[in-house]
Formats: structure tokens, C-alpha cells, sequence
């Protein structure tokens, strides 16, 4: 299967060969389930600090159930930006339009996304509207962003001496040439203040949340989804799953899970 980079695509009924090569099984070739979807595609988008690769094992499990699979890189480093060997790293906002033009002309869809890529699909519904996004299903999502070491304490912290806007200004010039985006997922961030300033929920957009207590990044890892969201837990099918944040694309459980949810339209 080709993996779509955040560039414009007509609709996938016009362009699905192009985009979805065919698997070959044994002499006889699988039929391709992009050449003629039985459903809307799921598009998948991935984390902070990550790649399409994320999703080789959820796209194989897709096209098994018959599913087209695309997968949108969003964030890349760009002219002038450290030049590191992962995307997802310029921040909520250029991914939103990052996933924007890889949306243009598609028709319906469902969307799977890890960590910050949800925060990434949020920002897109927010700008554009839900006219193309049937669900959205999340693993491990960060609604209410990160705790690590202490940052959101000392963000607030700096908040309430009056220092915040200076270290803003030391952070952005540090660290955005690297990461613009690692800032925008502490806890209480200006970018998830604002993310829920403009309501954390579409009209017209099914929410599930796939959740571990074993996430490890996510602050909480339960708890902070939107009224009207499905949240389950993979403890809740499987109590001795412990599948950290970043194992979540690949844990078995959380594949079937997400499978499962995207066969419902995120229901």
C-alpha cells in the first residue's frame, strides 16, 4: 500500500489504484479494498514525534476486514528546521493543515489517531467542520496533554510569578527549531487552552477513546474525555494488558479495538 504524505488527493472512488497498491497472496491476487470500498477509508494519523510506520500492523489488520487504510504524515521538519528523521513535530496547528490538504476533495471518512494526532484532527474539525469525518477514534488521546517531570506545575508556576511570557519566548527559540509542538502538549499549554476554548467536540462526529492506565504520557490517562465520547479501556477486556503510550498502534488489543470501532463508525 502506498502511504499518503500530507499532499491534496482527489476522492478515493477516482484515485484508489493509484493510492492503495494491491496485495499479492499466493498466485492469485487479494482484492484490493481500496479499489472498491465496501465503507469510507479510515485515515490514520499519527503521534507526536512519529511516522506512518506506526500503523503497519493496524493497516495490515484494515485491509484484512476489507477496510481502505490511508495514512497522512503531518509535521515534518521543514526548510530551515532541524532536520530530524520523524514527523509530528511543528505543531497542532500546521498538522491541522498538513491533514487538511491531504482531506481535499475526499469524500467521507473515518479517522484513527495516536496521542497529539488527535489533538491534530480536533484542531482540523475545529477549522473546517465534520462535512468529511464520520468518527474519530483515538488511542491514548491527549485531551488534557502531559505531566511528564513536572512541566505543567512549572508551566503554572511561572504562570503566577509573571515569568511565563519570558520563558515562552526563551522556549520557542530553543526549542521550535527542534520541536514546536512538544510545548503545545503540557498540561494547562496555551494550545490545549485553546483547543478547549473552541469546544472539545464536533457536531456530527462520533468520539471513541482508547485508553490504557498503563499510558504512562497521557495526564490522565483516564478521565479527561468529552461528554457523549465512548471511552474504553483496554484493562476493562484484558486486565493484564499494560501497553505503554507508545505501544498503543501496536498492541494487539488496541488494534481490535480500534478495528472494532472504526466497523462501527466510531459507535
Amino acid at each position: 500500500m502506498r502511504k499518503l504524505s500530507a499532499s491534496s488527493w482527489a476522492a478515493v472512488t477516482a484515485a484508489a489504484i493509484t493510492l492503495c497498491a494491491p496485495t499479492v497472496a499466493s498466485a492469485t491476487p487479494a482484492a484490493d479494498p481500496c479499489e472498491a470500498p465496501i465503507a469510507p477509508p479510515v485515515v490514520l494519523v499519527h503521534d507526536l514525534a512519529s511516522d506512518v510506520g506506526a500503523w503497519d500492523e493496524l493497516t495490515a489488520d484494515l485491509g484484512a476486514s476489507g477496510r481502505c487504510a490511508l495514512t497522512v504524515t503531518w509535521g515534518s521538519p521543514e526548510s530551515g528546521d532541524v532536520p530530524v528523521p520523524v514527523a509530528g513535530l511543528r505543531g497542532v496547528d500546521a498538522g491541522a493543515r498538513d491533514l487538511a490538504t491531504a482531506l481535499e476533495g475526499a469524500g467521507i471518512v473515518d479517522i484513527v489517531a495516536h496521542g497529539v494526532g488527535g489533538l491534530v484532527v480536533q484542531r482540523y474539525l475545529q477549522d473546517h467542520g465534520s462535512r468529511s469525518v464520520r468518527s474519530l477514534t483515538t488511542l491514548g488521546p491527549m485531551w488534557d496533554g502531559t505531566e511528564i517531570g513536572g512541566l505543567a506545575a512549572t508551566e503554572e508556576l511561572s504562570r503566577r510569578i509573571g515569568t511565563y511570557d519570558l520563558v515562552l519566548s526563551l522556549e520557542r527559540q530553543l526549542v521550535d527549531p527542534v520541536c514546536a509542538g512538544c510545548r503545545e502538549v503540557i498540561h494547562g499549554s496555551d494550545l490545549l487552552r485553546d483547543l478547549r476554548a473552541r469546544e472539545l467536540s464536533t457536531d456530527g462526529v462520533r468520539y471513541t477513546d482508547i485508553v490504557s492506565t498503563c499510558d504512562g504520557f497521557v495526564v490522565p490517562a483516564t478521565g479527561a474525555s468529552m461528554p457523549g465520547t465512548a471511552v474504553v479501556t483496554l484493562q476493562d477486556h484484558e486486565p493484564g494488558n499494560c501497553a505503554g503510550h507508545f505501544a498503543l498502534p501496536r498492541d494487539p488489543l488496541a488494534r481490535a479495538l480500534a478495528l472494532n470501532a472504526v466497523g462501527r463508525g466510531g459507535v
